[in-house]
């Protein structure tokens, strides 16, 4: 089989899978890589503010609101509510 490579470009950061057989150990392997531009640092900085104390606690519920984040122009986009428009409608 030959090697999988996907990519995704997200601003400021581009993220590369790579999966490929390992036939002499009888396994497979995946690799993730991460590339921040300017640096993760930034990127950090400008997700903060979207992500609470307590989301930081919880690294699922951070990397759903990490993810919310980055597609919430398509879901705009699409018509689709965002998890900000269900809490707005809870008291």
């Amino acid at each position: 089989m030959e090697d999988t490579k996907i990519t995704a470009n997200l601003p400021n950061l581009q993220i590369e899978i790579l999966r490929r057989e390992l036939p002499e150990e009888d396994a497979e392997a995946m690799t993730i890589h991460l590339r921040a531009a300017p640096s993760f640092e930034a990127v950090a900085r400008a997700m903060m503010p979207a992500l609470s104390a307590a989301t930081m606690m919880n690294p699922m519920a951070a990397w759903m609101r990490a993810v919310e984040i980055a597609w919430q122009p398509w879901f705009q986009a699409m018509g689709y509510p965002t998890l900000a428009d269900w809490s707005e409608g809870e008291d």
